[in-house]
């Protein structure tokens, strides 16, 4: 059976993996976390050639269905990475890969008791960074209002990142951003949408 073109595979690798042999050139390189039906990657990597992008995604039918949405387009610059984005970012990539780093919607797990399987606390965003070059990006994009606060306090808190936009730390419109299939429902119930956007000071 032939494996798609834009599926990642990590044994193919010695780990960590130089994104310059995957994809056989030195370009900034983007990663998405968690890519859901994989649009906006696909939209972004179409408009922006000249870098590379990486999707992780830990949900298979999500990933098995991003890969075949991608299958339908032409994109030389575009890899999809089925795997637990934690073990991705302490043992798949080297130091400072990554000039921007996307986190749309992340699940806000609302109730008190779910909070602690939150994937941006403390102990991730300092694994993550490890992996962003310094004036690297992490733009983040959300609808639960007392998620963005966590995390703007959970960022600012770690000491590595500060917020880009001024205060409230956030903004309602990114216009250049391709739209993600959540952000075209969540507008359509006329929720209020968050984006952050915060740079690695070193």
């Amino acid at each position: 059976m032939k494996v798609s073109s834009f599926i990642l595979d990590v044994t193919e690798y010695y780990l960590p993996i130089d994104l310059s042999q995957v994809f056989g050139n030195n370009k900034d390189s983007a990663l998405e976390i968690g890519f859901g039906d994989g649009s906006f990657l696909i939209e972004i990597a179409k408009n922006n050639t000249d870098w590379n992008f990486i999707g992780i995604e830990i949900k298979v039918k999500r990933f098995r269905k991003a890969v075949k949405r991608a299958e339908g387009e032409y994109i030389a610059n575009l890899k999809y990475l089925l795997m637990d984005v934690r073990i991705a970012v302490e043992e798949v990539f080297y130091p400072n890969t990554f000039s921007k780093v996307y986190i749309n919607f992340p699940d806000p797990w609302p109730k008190e008791r779910h909070k602690k399987h939150r994937i941006i606390n403390t102990q991730f965003l300092s694994n993550l960074s490890r992996i962003i070059k310094p004036k690297g990006i992490i733009e983040i994009a959300s609808d639960h209002e007392e998620y963005i606060s966590s995390i703007l306090e959970t960022l600012e808190d770690t000491g590595i990142f500060k917020s880009i936009f001024p205060l409230p730390g956030y903004v309602h419109n990114i216009p250049t951003r391709p739209t993600t299939r959540y952000e075209l429902e969540f507008m359509e119930e006329e929720k209020e949408i968050y984006y952050l956007r915060f740079i690695k000071e070193n």
